[in-house]
């Protein structure tokens, strides 16, 4: 169970000197990891009981703290679905996908998280190359998975701008790519073009913008190497441009948006 702080969290000293006495750890270790204005990992804890201990604790200290699964980050429930336009109307607004067109009322709306794509982005590869190489394995693939390597190589995909809409009652998110989302202007940069649709959207919807991937805790845990699931060769993410994903951007959004999806469910 991951315990995280709320991007409400006032973040000053006397908060931050409380928030130590609660959870036992120093002021400047909390300062590093604890952000106001983004969602923050104060512990991640294996056993349930105390994670809900600590975060009952948090909230009594009048902290706004929630408890998010681990699951949450590989759950194949929460698949993005790419979005092609959208049109804003005066209680709902209008999404059009790639083979249907669905209207969803504001109040479903819960987060939009936008930032950096980069398909193929694995976790802890900057870790991972510095790893000793006493501690590394050679590997032997076979001609299938070699073709397979390098057909990945040859399509690997530059990183793009995206927004992901995050809903209360629903798992899968609807993600603006900027590479095929249809915006109402084609003046100024892509990322004022993002900006300006997913500004106006959590205005009406009355949620808030996260573009806190690039200094969050909460996004340095996503980026962290997973525990080894298979010893598959090459990696699962690099073995189709269809099925690539970002570990860093794609796993922080799930974590947000559920995070704001309990948050809610709080109040």
């Amino acid at each position: 169970m991951l315990v995280l702080l709320a991007p409400s969290f006032e973040g000053s000293d006397q908060g931050y000197r409380a928030l130590a006495r609660v959870t036992g750890l120093v002021p400047y270790d909390l300062r590093t990891r604890i952000k106001p204005g983004s969602w923050g990992l104060v512990r991640g804890i294996g056993d349930s009981g105390q994670a809900q201990e600590l975060a009952s604790k948090l909230i009594a200290e009048g902290f706004p703290a929630v408890l998010v699964e681990r699951q949450v980050i590989h759950d194949p429930e929460r698949r993005h679905v790419p979005v092609h336009a959208l049109l804003l109307g005066e209680a709902d607004f209008t999404l059009r996908l790639k083979d249907r067109v669905m209207k969803i009322p504001y109040g479903a709306l819960t987060c939009i998280v936008e930032g950096e794509v980069q398909p193929g982005r694995a976790a802890g590869a900057t870790a991972a190359s510095t790893t000793s190489s006493g501690a590394l394995r050679a590997v032997a693939p076979g001609m299938a998975e070699l073709q397979v390597f390098r057909d990945t190589q040859g399509t690997n995909q530059v990183g793009y701008l995206a927004a992901d809409l995050h809903f209360a009652t629903v798992l899968w998110v609807a993600r603006i790519d900027s590479r095929v989302f249809d915006f109402d202007t084609k003046s100024g940069s892509v990322s004022a073009r993002l900006a300006g649709v997913t500004n106006t959207l959590a205005e009406r919807a009355g949620v808030r913008v996260d573009r806190s991937v690039r200094a969050s805790s909460l996004a340095s845990f996503a980026d962290q190497a997973p525990p080894m699931r298979a010893n598959s060769w090459p990696p699962p993410s690099l073995r189709s441009r269809v099925d690539a994903v970002d570990q860093r951007f794609d796993t922080y959004s799930r974590l947000v948006g559920e995070a704001e999806r309990v948050a809610r469910r709080a109040i």
